[in-house]
């Protein structure tokens, strides 16, 4: 299905995909990150489980506490979830500008990747797919998330979900909140949560949803980072969906947050820059002209030389967990 909405971006990723690597890109790939992956366990193009999985089970790597690898020493994970259309290079060059971004607002801890089936088939029935299959990993995450809890009790989890990203963590903690093993009290609660351009209904996380309930017993703090420019969310979100992404405006108008929900506009935090890894350009790089148009600026720039030039929303997130350490 191919309709006026969807071509530019459609042609778009398509040549992108005829990029060749760049050797900022393999310097990237060489690097030891941490990554929790479902890569292949979903079929593209029905959203279906694939049968060699379960509805729960993993691929971990290098994952402080997991597989005999000892808890970080500074007690603290983050982990990274990436949004649709992403491949594994993308991921694992998204991780690593999350990490720079860190990095120069001086907070340095370990940071995990989920990597999912997020790549499907750039139209309409592609984007529908992925919306299932990102539903389907919530209950994955869930699992990583307690599994973790588990062998290292004392840790800070913070989660930062871009895009349809937002969508398996509103799977996982309304999982989470169902699940009797989670202990649902502030100490053992997920430390903090930051959505950037979310995109998911801006109702999802009204309280008394199911999803606001969840937020409320199993996160400490909240955040929905959103942007009335956000070129993806203003464009596709809007005329597939026939309805506000939470990632645009916020929660609707009028309607109850969970006590422990913040919204902040981030719009300026976003450069008009293209080509946001620096390496290749994202189909969503398409009609960035003003500040909070691009989609993938929210995690930084990364310079043609690799090398950071702008943090994106990064500095907002770091502020609000050195607040929840005070």
């Amino acid at each position: 299905m191919k309709n006026k909405n969807w071509s530019p971006y459609m042609d778009l990723f398509a040549r992108r995909h005829q990029l060749p690597y760049t050797s900022n890109l393999l310097n990237i790939l060489n690097k030891k990150l941490i990554i929790v992956s479902t890569r292949n366990h979903f079929d593209l193009e029905t959203s279906q489980l694939n049968m060699s999985r379960t509805i729960e089970d993993y691929d971990s790597y290098n994952v402080p506490g997991l597989n005999g690898n000892p808890c970080s020493e500074n007690n603290e994970l983050a982990v990274y979830i990436h949004g649709v259309w992403t491949g594994q290079m993308a991921v694992k060059e998204q991780i690593d500008r999350t990490i720079l971004s860190l990095n120069l607002n001086e907070y340095n801890i370990p940071v995990l990747g989920f990597s999912w089936d997020s790549n499907t088939v750039v139209n309409p029935s592609g984007w529908t797919i992925a919306k299932s299959i990102a539903t389907q990993n919530g209950r994955k995450l869930a699992k990583f998330l307690s599994d973790f809890r588990t062998n290292c009790p004392n840790h800070n989890i913070r989660i930062i979900a871009h895009s349809l990203g937002a969508k398996i963590v509103e799977s996982a903690l309304i999982n989470l909140n169902n699940n009797q093993v989670w202990k649902k009290n502030s100490v053992d609660n997920i430390t903090s949560i930051h959505f950037i351009g979310a995109a998911i209904s801006d109702r999802a996380a009204t309280k008394n949803t199911q999803f606001g309930t969840a937020i409320e017993n199993t996160v400490n703090n909240f955040y929905n980072l959103y942007n009335p420019k956000d070129n993806m969310l203003r464009s596709l979100y809007l005329k597939t969906e026939n309805e506000s992404p939470l990632g645009l405006f916020g929660i609707k108008k009028g309607e109850s947050f969970p006590s422990n929900y913040t919204e902040q506009n981030v719009m300026l935090e976003i450069p008009p820059l293209r080509k946001a890894s620096g390496i290749y350009k994202p189909f969503v790089d398409h009609a960035v002209y003003e500040s909070g148009n691009n989609h993938s600026g929210y995690i930084g720039f990364r310079g043609v030389d690799g090398k950071l030039k702008d943090d994106g929303a990064i500095n907002i997130i770091v502020a609000d967990w050195k607040n929840n350490n005070r």
